[in-house]
């Protein structure tokens, strides 16, 4: 036991880190089930800190987590239903809010844990867990054999995803490290509100156009 104590506990002030209501598990895990608290928390971590805002593509979230398209979008429709979450279309994305939670739901319809659809195959437990990481891994593998691995390797991930501009990945990359997840969040907010018959090149192109007329010059070298 003496050797527990001298192991490094988490630091909750470096900023990797986010938080959940204990009333999401306590008053409506049983309704959202498993899959369900791990979409809540994969918004949660893609949230701003202050407008509890986010962007997440929901392939981005089924990649994160190893679960399917559908059974991320359902889970999505009963945290809506729950008051957990607010869903708001913006162009050709989705906005999600995080909500106080309380403990009265809305009407929840019906569809239980079995109907999830994971990236596994069936048989024992733990080798469908290994299973989903596996495919989890390959899925990233899209981005040039790329793994996210921190919050702001996910943030870019999903900046190209959502921009559709996959192929320059590297670029939302040095964003991702050199400004603000908030800033980059509202740029994204904004050039995906736009009208398609209003964008000139590309969404892309308005985002890249955005970043360098309105982000401020970072104080030391992106690179260090």
């Amino acid at each position: 036991m003496t050797g527990d104590f001298q192991k490094e506990i988490r630091n909750l002030n470096n900023g990797q880190w986010y938080w959940i209501a204990s009333k999401v598990l306590r008053a409506h895990s049983k309704k959202i089930g498993p899959s369900g608290i791990a979409v809540y928390n994969a918004l949660a971590s893609f949230a701003d800190s202050k407008t509890q805002g986010c962007f997440p593509s929901r392939k981005t979230i089924a990649r994160v987590l190893g679960l399917s398209r559908k059974t991320v979008a359902r889970k999505i429709k009963i945290l809506q239903e729950l008051g957990l979450i607010s869903v708001e279309k913006t162009g050709a994305t989705y906005r999600y809010l995080l909500l106080e939670p309380s403990k009265k739901g809305g009407k929840l319809t019906p569809g239980g844990e079995n109907n999830d659809h994971y990236q596994g195959t069936p048989g024992n437990t733990n080798n469908n867990q290994r299973t989903r990481i596996n495919n989890n891994s390959k899925r990233a593998n899209k981005y040039k054999g790329f793994i996210p691995q921190s919050r702001a390797e996910l943030l870019a991930c999903d900046l190209a995803e959502a921009l559709n501009d996959r192929q320059t990945l590297s670029i939302y990359l040095l964003y991702a490290k050199r400004y603000p997840e908030n800033l980059l969040r509202k740029i994204l907010g904004q050039v995906m509100e736009i009208p398609d018959q209003q964008i000139k090149k590309s969404r892309a192109a308005l985002f890249h156009y955005l970043i360098q007329k309105y982000a401020p010059k970072p104080t030391k070298d992106f690179r260090d």
